[in-house]
């Protein structure tokens, strides 16, 4: 008699298990733990696992060992369920950039553990190809649209057409506290500040800036530079600000030389991302100046290879993997709660990360002066 109650003990946890499948327990995500799951049933933990065995054979559910147990889209479920492929566009404006690939990462993860599904995209930076993914993305339908948008570039007009079609998107980066959309940007202001204000501390009063795009428009961070420098009465000469095209490899040499020839030279370089700073700490080594005991070099983002160069990268660190995993919750929430939301807009604040590429000035410390 035991036995019997036993096995109806099992088959019922297996069918109350199937029927939560894809809706308590969103497909890609894990069940509670043996332990708890077997206190809420009221059986012993080989109990609920011979209630799981069934549940795995049909491939409803997958033992990872170490990990848990978790759902997957059996062909089973995804009829039962009668429900579509759950997608989530992202929209970058370059997937080669070590940045954007950081900031994937974290979305993917996050959305993964929701039962979601990414759809990478990548406008190139141009504003007619951003555009075009979004129609694409309208006609198929996401579920929801997560959008790296440059502040100094014009809105694409066919996020009308994510808002006719309801689908739920949010922006990321560099977008005005007033958008009547959901945005998560980092305050690029707070942090070109306290980078300047490090290297000012360090007794640096000649700061070049390099530019972090190839492009005519300011940047938000070379905007916040020449404040900086305007409020500390600091000299700003037009050979301070180098273009980002101007460091490629050809031009590279021509450019530095020209920068630390001319009068003022500069005793510290702040580079508009840390992309830009790899390739200074580069040039600056063929043209036998030593960084920092000749010239200071300071970064922003704190890629994950900074504190791996030669010279450990001194930089700002941007929040990458909390601003991304904040922008698919936010999404989320508008996708899932499907009810009217007043729109969020969440700030991070950049930290300085101190390492080896920045010093204290020294009278005749310049490779130049020696010569």
């Amino acid at each position: 008699m035991s036995r019997t109650k036993n096995r109806l003990k099992k088959d019922e946890i297996a069918f109350r298990l199937r029927e939560k499948l894809g809706k308590v327990y969103p497909v890609g995500t894990f069940l509670p733990p043996e332990r708890a799951l077997a206190e809420a049933f009221g059986v012993a933990r080989p109990t609920l696992r011979r209630a799981l065995e069934p549940l795995i054979k049909e491939g409803l559910l997958e033992n990872c060992p170490g990990v848990g147990t978790r759902v997957v889209a059996a062909r089973a479920l995804a009829r039962r369920l009668k429900s579509k492929w759950r997608v989530i566009g992202l929209l970058l404006p370059d997937i080669r950039s070590p940045f954007f690939v950081e900031i994937t990462e974290a979305i993917e993860y996050t959305a993964l553990q929701r039962g979601y599904q990414i759809l990478l995209c990548s406008s190139r930076r141009q504003l007619p190809v951003e555009e075009l993914h979004i129609k694409q993305l309208v006609e198929r339908q996401v579920d929801g649209v997560i959008i790296a948008h440059d502040r100094y570039r014009e809105f694409p007009q066919t996020l009308d057409l994510l808002e006719k079609a309801s689908i739920p998107f949010v922006l990321m980066f560099g977008i005005p506290t007033k958008a009547k959309f959901d945005t998560v940007a980092v305050d690029e202001k707070a942090g070109v500040y306290e980078a300047m204000r490090y290297l000012l501390s360090l007794g640096h009063r000649e700061i070049a800036f390099c530019h972090p795009l190839p492009q005519t428009e300011p940047h938000p961070r070379m905007e916040a530079y020449l404040e900086f420098m305007k409020e500390n009465r600091l000299p700003v000469p037009k050979h301070f600000f180098i273009p980002s095209e101007a460091l490629e490899d050809r031009a590279a040499p021509f450019t530095l030389k020209n920068l630390l020839s001319r009068s003022p030279h500069p005793t510290a370089l702040f580079a508009g991302n840390d992309q830009m700073a790899i390739i200074l700490l580069k040039q600056l080594a063929a043209l036998k100046m030593r960084v920092p005991e000749d010239f200071s070099v300071m970064g922003f983002d704190n890629l994950r290879f900074a504190e791996h160069l030669s010279v450990p990268l001194t930089t700002m660190d941007q929040p990458i993997q909390e601003m991304g995993r904040r922008a698919t919750e936010l999404l989320l929430e508008r996708v899932e709660l499907a009810k009217p939301l007043a729109p969020r807009h969440e700030i991070f604040h950049p930290r300085l990360i101190i390492r080896e590429s920045c010093a204290v000035v020294r009278s005749e410390s310049s490779a130049l002066a020696r010569n």
